[in-house]
Order: C-alpha cells, then sequence, then structure tokens
C-alpha cells in the first residue's frame, strides 16, 4: 500500500533513508539495527521527529488515550504496592504524549513521592513537559526526566506499549536450518535477505518449540537486555509491563507463519515494514515466556500474566466507573461506558494486550491485578 506524502514527510523519509544506506554500504544490517534507525534516530527517527503520532489524526490510540479509567484501574494495583511499605514512587518508560503520567498523578494525588519518567525521544520528552506545566503545574516539581537509568530504584516501574517498539530481529526456518532476514539496498528499496543466524540467535531459536518448516517470526535480544537492566536497578518493588503478545507456544504457532511484524500509518496496518523509513511505527508482539524467562534468571519473581480486561477489572475499574455515575450527564457516562468497553472488550482492546508483572525483595501474597483469570500457566 503506498500514500500521498506532503512535501515534510517526503523530505523526512528521504533523509533518514540516506542514513541507512550509508549504514548498510555495499553490504547489509541486521533487522534489529534497521529498526532502531527506523525509530530512534535522533532527528529523523519515527519516535524524535516532530510530526504526530496520537490520537485519532496520528498513527495508533494507546490505552491512556482512550479512557482516563485506565490509569484509574492501573493506580489500584498502585496504591496495593505502595501499602506494603515500599518506596512511593513510580519509573515509567516511553511515557507516550503524557496522558498516563497526568492521569496517574491525578489518581494518586497525596500518595506519590515522585514520577520519574525515562523517554529516549528528545521530541516526546518537550511534550510531556508542556502538557504537565499547562494541565497539572502544581505537581510540575514532583516530576523528573531521566537520560539514564538510575543506578537504585525503589517503587513501581511501568511500561505500556513499550516491549513492542524494542527492536527485534527477524528469524526465518527453513529445512532445518535457521536464519536471520537482514536488511539490503538493492534496486533503490530496502529488501530482506536471508543470511545464516548467528551462534546467539541460533541459540535462541533451538530452544523455542517451533517445528514448523518455512516459518518466520522475531526474537528480541534488546528486550531480554531491557528486562536485565530493570532487573538490576531496582532493589525493591513491582515492574507492570502491559503490551500485545502472547505466550511462547501461541506466538510460534503455526497460524502465525508469517510472524507478527507490521508497520502502522495513518491508522493503516502496512506488512512492509520497510517502506517509508521514520513515518511508520515499527512493532511486533510480545513473546511474554521470553520476558518470563529472563526475569526469573535475573532474580525478579513472577506475580502474574493475565488480559488487560482480567486486570483492570479484577483493580475494580467497573467499581470506579459507577462512582463516577452521579457526577457526569447521562451522555458524559455514556461515554465514559463506551471507553470502558473499548478498553475491556475482547473484541478491541480486553484480550489482545496482556499485563505481566514481577517483583524483587517483595513478599509474594495475591495481587489484585491477578486473582481472576490469571494465565501465567500459559508461559
Amino acid at each position: 500500500m503506498l500514500f500521498d506524502l506532503n512535501e515534510e514527510q517526503t523530505q523526512l523519509t528521504k533523509a533518514l533513508s540516506k542514513v541507512i544506506q550509508k549504514e548498510i554500504g555495499d553490504s547489509y544490517i541486521s533487522f534489529s539495527k534497521y529498526m532502531s534507525l527506523a525509530l530512534y534516530h535522533p532527528k529523523y527517527g519515527y519516535y524524535n521527529n516532530l510530526l504526530y503520532k496520537f490520537g485519532s489524526r496520528g498513527d495508533f490510540i494507546t490505552a491512556p488515550l482512550v479512557s482516563e479509567l485506565f490509569a484509574i484501574g492501573l493506580s489500584q494495583q498502585i496504591k496495593e504496592v505502595f501499602a506494603k511499605n515500599v518506596g512511593r514512587n513510580i519509573l515509567e518508560f516511553g511515557a507516550g504524549n503524557g496522558q498516563l503520567m497526568l492521569d496517574l498523578l491525578a489518581s494518586l494525588d497525596g500518595e506519590i513521592e515522585h514520577y520519574y519518567i525515562m523517554e529516549l525521544s528528545t521530541s516526546l520528552a518537550h511534550l510531556q513537559q508542556e502538557r504537565l506545566n499547562k494541565e497539572n503545574p502544581q505537581l510540575k516539581d514532583q516530576v523528573t526526566w531521566l537520560s539514564a537509568l538510575p543506578h537504585k530504584f525503589n517503587g513501581v516501574i511501568i511500561g505500556n506499549e513499550v516491549l513492542d517498539a524494542i527492536a527485534c530481529d527477524v528469524v526465518h526456518w527453513q529445512s532445518g536450518e535457521i536464519y536471520s532476514k537482514v536488511v539490503s539496498f538493492e534496486s533503490n528499496k530496502f529488501m530482506f535477505t536471508d543470511i545464516k543466524a548467528s551462534e546467539q540467535i541460533q541459540k535462541i531459536c533451538k530452544d523455542i518449540r517451533q517445528l514448523e518448516n518455512n516459518y518466520t517470526s522475531e526474537v528480541s535480544l534488546e528486550r531480554s537486555g531491557f528486562i536485565r537492566s530493570l532487573s538490576d536497578m531496582l532493589t525493591q518493588g513491582v515492574i507492570i509491563l502491559i503490551d500485545y503478545g502472547y505466550g511462547e507456544s501461541e506466538y510460534y504457532s503455526p497460524s502465525r507463519s508469517n510472524g507478527t511484524l507490521r508497520g502502522f500509518f495513518r491508522q493503516h496496518q502496512l506488512d512492509n515494514v520497510l517502506i517509508y523509513p521514520g513515518l511508520i511505527d515499527i512493532t511486533s508482539s510480545v513473546d511474554f515466556t521470553a520476558i518470563a524467562k529472563t526475569a526469573i534468571d535475573n532474580n525478579l519473581d513472577l506475580l502474574g500474566f493475565t488480559t488487560q480486561s482480567s486486570f483492570l477489572i479484577n483493580c475494580g475499574i467497573l467499581n470506579e466507573l459507577e462512582k463516577k455515575h452521579k457526577g457526569y450527564s447521562h451522555s458524559e457516562y455514556l461515554q465514559l461506558t463506551n471507553q470502558l468497553n473499548r478498553l475491556i472488550s475482547p473484541n478491541e482492546m480486553g484480550e489482545i494486550f496482556k499485563v505481566i508483572a514481577f517483583s524483587k525483595n517483595m513478599d509474594h501474597p495475591d495481587y489484585m491485578g491477578f486473582n481472576n483469570g490469571d494465565r501465567s500457566y500459559t508461559l
């Protein structure tokens, strides 16, 4: 699918294409390298350039943009963690347009000591700061933007749709061999080419229960590295990660023989992720089994794994909606009900998105978000 681009979009994608072509030279680069440049190049990358990305006129809509109810539900789980004498701090990764930060600050009013944001995108960090200064300026001293991971952290770590945006490699099983799909530049366009996978990727793939021939999927060394970094940093507290994905057996099922890699541009899903670098969001679903294995191997305890729907309902989101009934007009309450339906309906975000949580140096009773519908057995 091709789109009509305006002049700004055309010049931006041309500029980033030249950067990537220079990296490739007469050879190739790994797809993870391509994805990192396409998303995070300091000037032209998707998350760093100034083109608008969020909401109905952007490329995607995240749960915090759907309704404040998402943060209200999440805040109930956070309050339960805070009650266990853990540091009343939040560290959010990839805060997008800042909506989740604003909603959590409102929901946790008076119950939070400090809110930290780790944001790789300079332009998004500026947007978040501008919104905080405009919409909740009295709390601006409570929020700090970080340029590097803290050496130690005590509290709750949140990543909403962060894992899917971490670079992955594309692998191809064929006739008993495992290949990596690398990116070359030929005939004036970026193309995938198969090469023998590295020993590191071969080892990961051989541990995956995937028996199909001519099968393409993804693995991510960077996601595993991210989880290791969180464990090294966390002294005591809980990590909550929300994203779309599956356990290993479902992730690498025969029905997904072409993998989960895709791009998003103007609310359209693209199968070809090598077009319009810098303009499209490149993403792949999350193998939550790989995330859980890495976490457990690095001294984290698995608290639970469930759907977004079960998590929010367990956290009392239906009761929170009912509380708002008295203060809203009929039309406002109907709108809020429709928003909640989008968050928890199986046909919307409810089943597609999963929530996984880990703890470190915490007691391990049941946590409310996973009291019912825990799917840890699928990992």
